[in-house]
């Protein structure tokens, strides 16, 4: 396979108000110096509207990156096929859902289009509002720790 696709975590998320941020990266194995993080950020903090902010071609351990979790093996097509559905889903923008429930939503439209493993969605949605600590020791030897 030519490329992994990951959740990548960030911050520790212990508390609910301040839960992990979450994105996709997609990067070649065995490369953890850059890879293409495909997420959502806040643009509107005060009605919590968020909007899609890709950044290709980035460094993948950052200060705030806790680790990631290798959810699936990708060929240069199902990468493409993976960038386009994550880039359809809407961001969003309803005062209620964040990072984590767009990442959920994603992964659900990645399951149907059979780009990712049958239950992987499911296994996301019950790590929702989950400190990093705990989403790394449900990932097991899928994740790679960065501190």
């Amino acid at each position: 396979m030519a490329y992994n696709l990951s959740i990548e975590v960030f911050g520790p998320g212990d508390s609910p108000t301040h839960r992990s941020h979450w994105g996709f990266m997609i990067n070649k194995p065995g490369n953890l110096e850059f890879g293409d993080l495909l997420q959502v950020e806040v643009i509107d903090s005060d009605r919590l509207w968020y909007g899609f902010a890709p950044r290709y071609a980035t460094k993948i351990i950052d200060k705030a990156a806790v680790g990631m979790c290798k959810i699936a093996d990708l060929t240069s097509q199902q990468r493409h096929d993976v960038i386009r559905v994550i880039e359809k889903e809407p961001a969003p923008r309803d005062s209620i859902g964040r990072c984590q429930d767009w990442t959920f939503d994603a992964l659900l439209s990645l399951e149907i289009e059979e780009l990712v493993p049958s239950g992987t969605s499911a296994f996301w949605k019950g790590m929702i509002g989950r400190p990093a600590r705990e989403v790394a020791a449900a990932c097991g030897t899928q994740w790679t720790a960065f501190a």
